[in-house]
């Protein structure tokens, strides 16, 4: 086996299982199964920053204001979030969290936490010097992995 298709497979058998891991903890979390990828990152976005309204949501998640249009109108159905106007402006439109739409926001957060707690078995094993070149490394491959997927048009998943 050559050293490239021994990098391909250890690279693609640590990322399968690494998926299988993540659907696994996936089902953990109520709002992993209820809600869309970019249902939960709009919900995160709202609650990280002040005034957000769709120009900002679309440009923070690289998605078109149209998508964004049809997810926050989802996420109000769903009374997840509210919008509100600021007084003296009614042509803006901006969007707040509700209770609910707070308990997925702290879910999500909770979820990221325990990511980052198991990963980190993973690379307990590391020295320093190697965790350091391990992050170099997987910043060089993700770099070509954008570069792969912007030839394709899904700049979207960069």
């Amino acid at each position: 086996m050559s050293k490239e298709e021994e990098l391909s497979f250890i690279f693609n058998r640590v990322a399968e299982r690494h998926h299988i891991i993540k659907d696994i903890e996936k089902k953990k979390f109520k709002f992993m199964t209820e809600n869309t990828f970019l249902e939960v990152h709009c919900i995160d976005f709202i609650e990280k920053h002040d005034d957000p309204n769709v120009t900002k949501l679309a440009k923070a998640l690289r998605v078109t204001r149209g998508a964004i249009s049809k997810t926050t109108k989802k996420l109000i159905e769903d009374g997840a979030i509210e919008k509100y106007q600021k007084p003296g402006n009614k042509k803006e439109i901006y969007y707040k969290l509700t209770d609910s739409g707070r308990e997925i926001y702290l879910e999500h957060e909770k979820f990221h936490s325990e990511r980052i707690e198991r990963d980190s078995v993973f690379f307990s094993q590391l020295s320093e010097e190697e965790k350091d070149q391990l992050v170099n490394i997987l910043n060089k491959i993700y770099a070509q992995i954008a570069k792969e997927l912007k030839s394709l048009g899904m700049e979207n998943y960069i």
